[in-house]
């Protein structure tokens, strides 16, 4: 974070658990400051960062920036929230009819993490999930998956007890086993230490 972004966002009472005061940006600002650290580490120079449109999405959102990432107009500052749909929108509309030249796919992949319309962490390299919280790929603090898998087995507990049907359809299966179970095998590698191979058990850390 750079000092006019704290004079944007309101330094006198700033909130590292509160998303940054006076943006469109939905994730707490310790969030957004240690992921943007770690997605800057990619440009070898600061003309690399000047020039990139991605770059230019997290300075555009936390209203460092006039300039819109995408389509270069000139903006609030920070932008609203519509502002930045409006960006993202375009960026997907370029991508699909194969605009190469102006494509500005990784701009919208920031944005949407920011706004909250995508919990991917936009970051390469490993552990991600650990720059908000969570382990591995998970974007989910422990506490949060817990009380998630806590609220689903209490949920059946009562549709049984209520003699409802609680079966899944083949569609549910298929939904668990394409977009929950990297969540589910990276939970039980870090509670049990399980992973291809072997068994062996581990206390958590």
């Amino acid at each position: 974070m750079t000092g006019r972004t704290v004079k944007n966002v309101d330094a006198r009472a700033i909130d590292d658990e509160a998303p940054p005061r006076g943006t469109a940006i939905v994730r707490p600002l310790r969030h957004v400051r240690a992921v943007r650290e770690r997605y800057l580490r990619r440009f070898a120079d600061a003309s690399q960062v000047a020039v990139s449109r991605s770059a230019r999405a997290w300075a555009w959102a936390l209203g460092e920036s006039v300039s819109a990432p995408v389509t270069d107009r000139r903006t609030g500052t920070p932008p609203s929230r519509s502002e930045i749909e409006a960006e993202i929108e375009i960026a997907d509309e370029r991508r699909l009819r194969g605009d190469r030249e102006n494509r500005a796919d990784a701009a919208a992949t920031v944005l949407r993490w920011l706004i909250g319309d995508d919990d991917r962490v936009p970051v390469r390299g490993q552990a991600p999930g650990e720059l908000v919280g969570g382990f591995g790929d998970v974007v989910r603090r422990q506490e949060q998956i817990g009380h998630i898998l806590a609220a689903a087995v209490e949920g059946q507990r009562r549709a049984e007890a209520e003699g409802r049907n609680v079966d899944v359809g083949e569609d549910d299966r298929r939904f668990v086993r394409g977009r929950m179970r990297p969540t589910l095998t990276a939970w039980r590698q870090r509670w049990c230490g399980f992973s291809a191979g072997t068994r062996k058990v581990r206390s958590p850390a």
